[in-house]
């Protein structure tokens, strides 16, 4: 496998066409990784495409030529046999017993919540707001910050595209820090359970548009733990069903009638 990268997958294939000296009908693309913008530089990659040039068709016919009389053939005279040992299955290899130490697994997760509570809060103040961060509730699996600002608008944003933007971030930290297994949930001034409401009141209302016009919708682009409530709000009504359409981040959920 020959990897190209490039800002795009027009770009790394160019590169690839480039460096095996051919042209664009002459070789087999396959992308392994799109390009992805990232979240304020955090996540951002090339696109990553293998290049390789197409096999050269081999030819089928021979040419022909005059054949000598064939020789008698002479007896073959059989091979002396040799006595085969018997072979013994290998053995079942023991399953190898992890050896990650549980205190020290706690230890690395607890390291990474507070790192990322000193990451939301630089990030914070260089956006140029006075708020502070707080553990509202933390399990083992998911873990609830909470801001408290009087700038509750600004930190939220526009259809709560900042918030969401932190909790993107805030997940890819940990992620990187050992806490992968960790979902995060980024709040200010109650703004998740007001959005929680207004999904399912979206949802539901929705829903019974589809059914009175018999023809499918399309939300807005939301991120994907969004999409989430939206799916589970519907999840039990017969009339319609839910997917999602698009690729991030203009992934959106279609109701359509079932």
């Amino acid at each position: 496998m020959t990897i190209y990268t490039g800002k795009t997958e027009a770009a790394a294939i160019a590169a690839g066409v480039a460096a095996l000296n051919t042209s664009r009908d002459q070789v087999i693309t396959k992308v392994v990784a799109a390009p992805r913008k990232g979240l304020f530089g955090i996540g951002k990659r090339d696109a990553m495409v293998d290049v390789t040039l197409k096999p050269v068709a081999k030819e089928l016919a021979q040419p022909t030529t005059a054949s000598a009389p064939a020789k008698p053939k002479e007896p073959v005279q059989p091979a002396p046999q040799t006595p085969v040992k018997a072979q013994t299955a290998p053995a079942t290899p023991e399953p190898v017993q992890s050896t990650v130490d549980p205190a020290k697994r706690r230890q690395q997760r607890q390291a990474a919540i507070d790192g990322v509570q000193d990451y939301l809060a630089t990030i914070v103040e260089q956006l140029g707001i006075d708020a502070t961060l707080d553990v509202e509730n933390q399990a083992h699996r998911q873990i609830h910050l909470a801001f408290t600002t009087d700038k509750e608008g600004l930190l939220i944003g526009k259809h709560g595209r900042t918030i969401n933007a932190l909790q993107s971030l805030a997940q890819l930290y940990l992620n990187h820090h050992g806490a992968a297994h960790v979902d995060v949930v980024l709040d200010v001034a109650g703004y998740r359970e007001r959005r929680t409401a207004t999904l399912t009141r979206l949802a539901e209302t929705t829903a019974r548009e589809v059914v009175a016009t018999g023809k499918p919708i399309y939300l807005d682009p939301m991120p994907s733990f969004e999409r989430k409530q939206i799916h589970a709000v519907l999840a039990k009504n017969r009339y319609v069903s839910t997917y999602s359409a698009g690729k991030e981040p203009h992934r959106a959920v279609v109701i359509e009638p079932a």
